[in-house]
């Protein structure tokens, strides 16, 4: 009989799909705003609440609810309850006794515990297990802000715009823009929800713990590396090679320094500078490369600014027609959409910065719409004033403002231009290596990969962890020429937004109880007719087979999202399927996506059509990497995973018991209990 109970046990733990308990990520963001000492944040004397909310707008609390207890209790203490894998809620004690003051809650303190009354070793497990700690809250609106515009424009303004008004759209490239903009968007609000819903660092990677399981999680926080780490080495890469034409160009440099810069055999020793140069800049402090991210990010904005400017003085209105050249026509359009769509890749960024954001819950949605909308009111512009300065036939496609600039007659402005943008290019490097050991932390805090990439130093900096970020980024940036990868990493990426997508969807509505996982199978379902239709878009219209199969996937497609909307009713609070305590939090709102499930499986059909524009080899090779990343999860992650606590086990079955054996208590000591169900996020 034991050894059925523990085989049991085995399997459970390795489990690929078991999710992780939305209450777990509020226990430890409750932690955070007790244990929080930076800039004078996280003494519990400081806190008052007014309606159920703190004044202090770093950390916000729900409603305070009185009881009372029978016996006095020494410090902190957390009943906490689940439920399964779908969630729970858990509540936070202190003693409001003065007696007990002394011992209550220590603001000092990084680690706390789950109690249980019967069992010590339960109560302690999680500590030795894996101690949490809590990245410092320093990041205002403007620094999310920041960190979102820095990160997404980079060669959408300096080269994608010259690129799609040459050889797709002539001077209809703003519709381009805008159409690719409304598909980010669609994207975009689900990353806002979820970002407020859940404001943990690990962005796609924490939504898809919650929403589909250990396993997927993992693999998608793979992808997300793609993003973070391996961009960030292609846009290092792709600086230095800017800086060696610039330098060729305009400075006029010397044979012996050029061969000392471009040495040949795919080396790339500038790539190499910058990456070490921000890699340093990191590990010297998180405030230090706060601030020069705010700092570079607004100079290339205003450069942006500059240029938009320029060339709408020197617009020639002929130049604007025709709007549609007939050699394009409208499919151009579109083709131009599908490029520059990736010119809006970087807006989730403030996603990973999550645990270090000032009250999160709304700051995250807030900065990404503005991102969203600062970015998108640039391309357009700058669209725009591009192809009315230039005709679009002469318009250079690696290099569009700076040539424009110099067929104007105006030599200084392209000199800016050029010069611009080899100074602002490396922010997006800066950025990289800011979000990557973030990622890397929430992954190690969850015992997915080594612990060692979890610790912190005194001042909240993941130092081991970027400094393993910083020196792999180097070594890609310095020795793989790039053009190998770019589609293999562009899949990654419009993947986690998929997933994004699907997690939201999940976290929203709830299978029938007469059809168990109905909306997990549904999904699935649309999710591969989604692709298929992709591909066959893409690449089977040649053919009578194409043209009869792609309106029998798009009916699929249209009809399973349909079923869902039926046949899978929305939950009454976020994640939630049983309870409903949101009367505890007043009249707080918070973002909402709209027709859901129809905007979330929009934007997922138009990243596969994306995807199957991508070639193959691209294609195949993220294939193999999420193969290698499932492989490594079942030799280490299933082993060392959190969700292998027993404590957190523990804390599991006695949810249960306590829906199904509802004892009340009588208490004689007033003890003041913080709430918190996973309806809504604080």
């Amino acid at each position: 009989m034991a050894q059925n109970e523990q085989s049991t046990t085995t399997r459970r733990r390795l489990n690929p799909f078991r999710k992780k308990p939305l209450w777990v990520i509020l226990q430890e963001e409750q932690e955070s705003a007790f244990t929080r000492t930076n800039e004078g944040i996280g003494n519990p004397e400081n806190l008052t609440h007014h309606g159920g909310h703190e004044t202090d707008d770093a950390i916000e609390l729900p409603s305070i609810k009185q009881s009372s207890n029978s016996s006095k209790r020494n410090g902190p203490e957390r009943s906490v309850d689940c439920d399964g894998a779908e969630g729970c809620g858990f509540s936070l004690e202190y003693s409001d006794d003065e007696g007990e003051q002394n011992s209550g809650l220590d603001a000092n303190s990084s680690q706390s515990q789950i109690h249980d009354p019967n069992t010590h070793e339960k109560q302690n497990h999680s500590k030795t297990h894996h101690p949490h700690q809590h990245l410092h809250r320093h990041l205002s609106l403007f620094d999310l802000v920041s960190i979102g515009v820095g990160g997404t424009i980079g060669s959408g303004i300096f080269v994608l715009n010259g690129l799609i008004a040459n050889q797709y759209a002539g001077p209809s490239t703003f519709l381009s823009w805008i159409i690719s903009g409304i598909a980010a968007g669609l994207s975009g609000c689900c990353y806002a929800e979820l970002s407020g819903r859940i404001p943990s660092a690990g962005s796609s990677y924490a939504y898809a713990f919650c929403a589909l399981g250990e396993l997927p999680a993992f693999v998608t926080a793979c992808f997300l590396t793609l993003e973070f780490l391996l961009s960030g080495s292609a846009v290092a890469r792709s600086w230095g090679d800017k800086v060696i034409e610039w330098l060729r160009v305009e400075l006029s440099a010397s044979e012996l320094v050029l061969q000392i810069l471009d040495p040949g055999y795919g080396i790339n020793p500038m790539a190499c500078l910058v990456s070490i140069a921000t890699t340093i800049l990191v590990l010297g402090g998180v405030k230090e490369s706060k601030m020069v991210t705010d700092f570079f990010t607004w100079v290339k904005v205003v450069l942006v600014v500059f240029m938009t400017v320029g060339g709408f003085l020197l617009m020639q209105p002929s130049n604007l027609t025709p709007m549609i050249p007939p050699e394009f026509g409208p499919s151009g359009i579109l083709r131009g959409a599908v490029s520059s769509f990736f010119g809006y890749l970087g807006f989730d960024a403030v996603c990973c910065v999550a645990g270090e954001a000032i009250n999160a819950e709304v700051n995250l949605p807030r900065s990404i719409m503005i991102t969203l909308f600062i970015v998108t009111t640039l391309y357009v512009a700058a669209a725009i004033s591009l192809v009315g300065m230039q005709n679009y036939t002469e318009i250079s496609p690696k290099s569009g403002f700076p040539e424009a600039f110099q067929d104007r007659g105006v030599g200084w402005a392209s000199q800016i231009t050029a010069a611009g943008e080899v100074f602002t290019l490396p922010v997006v490097v800066l950025i990289s290596v800011i979000i990557q050991p973030r990622l890397q932390f929430a992954l190690a805090e969850d015992g997915l990969i080594p612990q060692m990439f979890g610790e912190l130093d005194s001042t909240g900096n993941p130092k081991k962890g970027t400094l393993f970020a910083g020196v792999i980024m180097t070594l890609f940036a310095t020795f793989v020429p790039f053009h190998y990868l770019d589609d293999f990493v562009s899949a990654g990426i419009l993947l986690a937004f998929t997933i994004t997508n699907s997690s939201l969807v999940i976290m929203r509505r709830r299978s029938p109880e007469s059809s168990p996982f109905l909306l997990e199978k549904l999904l699935a379902w649309f999710n591969l007719n989604s692709f298929l239709l992709s591909l066959t878009l893409s690449h089977g219209m040649n053919s009578p087979i194409g043209w009869v199969f792609a309106p029998l996937l798009l009916f699929l497609s249209l009809s399973t999202v349909v079923k869902i909307s039926r046949n899978c009713p929305p939950l009454t609070t976020f994640g939630n399927i049983e309870e409903d305590t949101t009367h505890l939090y007043g009249s707080r709102k918070y973002f909402s996506t709209p027709c859901v499930p129809f905007i979330p499986c929009l934007g997922m059909m138009t990243n596969y059509f994306l995807i199957s524009q991508l070639s193959f080899f691209g294609i195949a090779l993220l294939v193999a990497y999420a193969i290698i990343a499932a492989l490594f999860y079942f030799a280490y992650g299933a082993r060392h995973s959190i969700l292998n606590d027993g404590s957190l086990q523990y804390a599991m079955v006695e949810r249960h018991e306590e829906r199904h054996h509802n004892e009340p208590t009588h208490n004689t000591t007033s003890t003041t209990t913080i709430s918190v169900d996973e309806g809504v996020l604080t």
